[in-house]
Protein backbone atom coordinates (compact mmCIF):
# COMPACT_ATOMS: atom_id res chain seq x y z
CA UNK A 1 0.00 0.00 0.00
CA UNK A 2 1.43 3.60 -1.14
CA UNK A 3 2.13 5.70 1.54
CA UNK A 4 -0.08 8.95 1.11
CA UNK A 5 2.62 11.07 2.81
CA UNK A 6 5.44 9.73 0.39
CA UNK A 7 2.91 10.05 -2.12
CA UNK A 8 2.61 13.96 -0.94
CA UNK A 9 6.35 14.35 -0.41
CA UNK A 10 7.46 13.16 -3.65
CA UNK A 11 4.75 15.34 -5.87
CA UNK A 12 5.66 18.10 -3.08
CA UNK A 13 9.38 17.67 -4.20
CA UNK A 14 8.64 17.87 -7.78
CA UNK A 15 6.71 20.62 -9.78
CA UNK A 16 3.61 18.68 -9.90
CA UNK A 17 0.29 18.54 -7.89
CA UNK A 18 -1.60 15.85 -7.07
CA UNK A 19 -4.34 15.69 -9.94
CA UNK A 20 -7.60 13.17 -9.84
CA UNK A 21 -5.72 11.08 -12.71
CA UNK A 22 -2.99 10.96 -10.42
CA UNK A 23 -4.55 9.68 -7.35
CA UNK A 24 -6.65 7.69 -8.82
CA UNK A 25 -3.98 5.70 -10.79
CA UNK A 26 -2.13 5.42 -7.27
CA UNK A 27 -4.77 4.32 -5.55
CA UNK A 28 -5.19 1.67 -8.47
CA UNK A 29 -1.81 0.57 -7.78
CA UNK A 30 -2.04 0.52 -4.11
CA UNK A 31 -2.99 -3.10 -3.45
CA UNK A 32 1.01 -3.68 -4.28
CA UNK A 33 -0.14 -5.71 -7.93
CA UNK A 34 1.94 -5.29 -10.84
CA UNK A 35 -0.87 -4.37 -13.45
CA UNK A 36 -0.69 -3.66 -17.03
CA UNK A 37 -1.84 0.19 -18.79
CA UNK A 38 -4.84 -1.69 -19.58
CA UNK A 39 -6.03 -2.92 -16.53
CA UNK A 40 -4.94 0.14 -14.84
CA UNK A 41 -7.38 2.20 -17.49
CA UNK A 42 -10.61 -0.28 -16.40
CA UNK A 43 -9.66 0.12 -12.63
CA UNK A 44 -9.09 4.45 -13.06
CA UNK A 45 -12.47 4.39 -14.80
CA UNK A 46 -14.41 2.99 -12.12
CA UNK A 47 -13.80 6.55 -10.91
CA UNK A 48 -13.14 8.64 -13.81
CA UNK A 49 -15.06 7.36 -16.91
CA UNK A 50 -13.90 9.75 -19.42
CA UNK A 51 -10.02 8.81 -18.78
CA UNK A 52 -7.83 7.62 -21.65
CA UNK A 53 -5.04 5.33 -22.14
CA UNK A 54 -2.97 8.07 -23.74
CA UNK A 55 -3.37 9.49 -20.04
CA UNK A 56 -2.78 6.43 -18.28
CA UNK A 57 0.56 6.21 -20.02
CA UNK A 58 1.57 9.86 -19.81
CA UNK A 59 0.73 10.07 -16.17
CA UNK A 60 2.76 6.87 -15.60
CA UNK A 61 5.84 8.03 -16.82
CA UNK A 62 5.54 11.27 -14.48
CA UNK A 63 4.78 9.30 -11.63
CA UNK A 64 7.76 7.27 -13.11
CA UNK A 65 9.80 10.31 -13.16
CA UNK A 66 9.00 11.02 -9.73
CA UNK A 67 10.11 7.68 -8.11
CA UNK A 68 6.49 6.87 -7.19
CA UNK A 69 5.86 4.02 -9.51
CA UNK A 70 8.14 1.35 -11.13
CA UNK A 71 7.81 -0.19 -14.05
CA UNK A 72 8.79 -4.29 -14.51
CA UNK A 73 9.05 -5.85 -17.96
CA UNK A 74 10.24 -9.34 -18.91
CA UNK A 75 11.45 -11.04 -21.89
CA UNK A 76 8.11 -11.81 -23.69
CA UNK A 77 5.95 -10.16 -21.35
CA UNK A 78 4.16 -6.78 -20.97
CA UNK A 79 5.12 -3.95 -19.01
CA UNK A 80 3.66 -3.81 -15.85
CA UNK A 81 3.51 -1.10 -13.52
CA UNK A 82 4.17 -1.02 -9.71
CA UNK A 83 3.34 1.71 -6.53
CA UNK A 84 7.40 2.02 -6.08
CA UNK A 85 8.52 0.21 -3.21
CA UNK A 86 11.70 -0.72 -1.58
CA UNK A 87 14.65 -2.49 -3.92
CA UNK A 88 13.48 -6.42 -4.73
CA UNK A 89 13.33 -8.78 -7.49
CA UNK A 90 10.71 -10.40 -9.29
CA UNK A 91 9.55 -14.11 -9.82
CA UNK A 92 7.54 -14.68 -12.54
CA UNK A 93 5.32 -17.71 -13.54
CA UNK A 94 5.73 -18.89 -17.62
CA UNK A 95 2.27 -19.68 -17.61
CA UNK A 96 -0.07 -17.01 -16.37
CA UNK A 97 2.39 -14.47 -16.39
CA UNK A 98 1.90 -13.58 -12.33
CA UNK A 99 4.57 -11.48 -10.77
CA UNK A 100 5.49 -12.07 -7.16
CA UNK A 101 7.75 -9.33 -5.22
CA UNK A 102 10.90 -11.26 -3.81
CA UNK A 103 13.47 -10.14 -1.29
CA UNK A 104 16.86 -11.48 -2.01
CA UNK A 105 19.85 -9.56 -0.35
CA UNK A 106 22.29 -12.13 -1.53
CA UNK A 107 21.59 -11.38 -5.18
CA UNK A 108 23.30 -7.75 -5.02
CA UNK A 109 26.57 -9.08 -3.46
CA UNK A 110 26.42 -11.67 -6.01
CA UNK A 111 26.03 -9.03 -8.97
CA UNK A 112 28.86 -7.01 -7.59
CA UNK A 113 31.20 -9.77 -7.63
CA UNK A 114 30.23 -10.65 -11.04
CA UNK A 115 30.63 -7.42 -12.22
CA UNK A 116 33.90 -6.42 -10.48
CA UNK A 117 35.40 -9.89 -12.28
CA UNK A 118 34.43 -7.35 -15.47
CA UNK A 119 35.45 -4.44 -14.15
CA UNK A 120 31.77 -2.72 -13.96
CA UNK A 121 31.73 0.04 -11.32
CA UNK A 122 28.00 1.18 -9.90
CA UNK A 123 26.47 -1.77 -9.85
CA UNK A 124 22.67 -2.54 -9.63
CA UNK A 125 20.68 -5.77 -9.90
CA UNK A 126 17.72 -6.97 -10.95
CA UNK A 127 16.98 -10.60 -10.74
CA UNK A 128 14.02 -12.37 -12.39
CA UNK A 129 13.01 -15.94 -11.86
CA UNK A 130 10.83 -17.80 -13.84
CA UNK A 131 9.26 -20.37 -13.49
CA UNK A 132 5.52 -22.71 -13.24
CA UNK A 133 3.56 -21.11 -9.86
CA UNK A 134 2.18 -23.89 -7.51
CA UNK A 135 -1.69 -22.71 -9.11
CA UNK A 136 -0.58 -23.45 -12.58
CA UNK A 137 1.11 -26.78 -12.02
CA UNK A 138 -1.93 -27.71 -10.27
CA UNK A 139 -3.60 -26.96 -13.38
CA UNK A 140 -6.34 -24.17 -11.60
CA UNK A 141 -5.13 -22.00 -13.85
CA UNK A 142 -5.62 -21.14 -17.34
CA UNK A 143 -2.54 -19.63 -19.33
CA UNK A 144 -2.82 -16.13 -19.79
CA UNK A 145 -4.98 -15.16 -17.28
Amino acid sequence: MQDTKGVDAGLLQSRYRLTKQRAAILRALEDGRHLSAETILERVRAQLPGVSLGTIYRTLDILRGIGLVQIFAHAGGAAKYEAALEKHHHLVCTRCGDVINVNVGEALVLSQTIAQEHGFNDVDCALVVTGCCTRCANGSVNANT
